[in-house]
């Protein structure tokens, strides 16, 4: 008599968590392009303390808003993880111009597959600078997924402004576990100079930005030298 097979468990539900902080012109069209997926069962958005219709529009679409006053992408980003019980993120900037929902599944396809424990998604920025981006820059793109309980392991000093995603590429770098990046082609968004009443002022954020993000990595390399043992000293 031969036996059954075992049913297959049931994947992981995922939630894409969208932090927006004045992004009424293009939350609607990520908010749809994330209903749209396949893999993801929810959508929240976080309003970050916006002063336009963003939590209007972006309800209007169909996401489940939720409100998150104190300012900062990573405290946005935790009010989202917070705000659901989902196994697995997809983390998606409010910003994103030509998002698909292909887009999306195969960022959290690298996940629920193992083939990956954290899959980010990068800019289309032409096949050149691609390359230059995919090989020699750091990657602190906003798109990427992961589990849950990968996010919950930061400590909350890292969870902060725009640390967090210097902060997750630190986490996977140091535990040795499998980051993907990808050019998710088509993408773009809009840049802090186009938002922003004075470009000089949009130019002066995204520079804090990448400040922020490096601080971050020299915070994680002091914290693993100061795990690290000591050499042996020779006898």
């Amino acid at each position: 008599m031969s036996r059954s097979a075992a049913p297959a468990p049931p994947r992981p539900t995922v939630a894409a968590v969208v932090p927006a902080r004045n992004e009424a012109r293009t939350v609607g069209a990520v908010v749809y392009a994330a209903l749209d997926s396949r893999l993801v069962d929810e959508v929240v958005v976080v309003d970050n303390g916006s002063a336009d219709g963003t939590a209007a529009v972006a309800a209007a679409h169909g996401a489940r808003v939720v409100h998150e006053p104190t300012p900062g992408k990573g405290e946005a980003m935790r009010a989202g993880v917070a705000a659901t019980d989902a196994g697995v993120v997809v983390f998606l900037d409010a910003d994103l111009v030509g998002l698909r929902p292909g887009h999306i599944d195969e960022l959290v396809c690298a996940v629920l597959s193992g083939d990956a424990d954290m899959a980010c998604g990068l800019f289309d920025r032409g096949p050149l600078a691609n390359r230059i981006f995919l090989e020699g820059l750091p990657v602190l793109t906003g798109q990427r997924a992961l589990p849950r309980h990968l996010f919950e392991r930061l400590d909350l000093g890292d969870v902060r402004g725009y640390r967090v995603e210097a902060a997750l590429n630190s986490l996977v770098a140091r535990d040795d576990l499998v980051r993907c990046d990808r050019v998710l082609p088509g993408l773009w968004h809009r840049t802090k100079e186009e938002k922003a009443a004075n470009p000089v002022v949009g130019f002066a954020t995204k520079v804090a930005m990448l400040l922020s993000a490096c601080w971050s990595y020299a915070r994680f390399a002091l914290a693993r030298r100061a795990l690290s043992p000591a050499p042996a000293s020779a006898s």
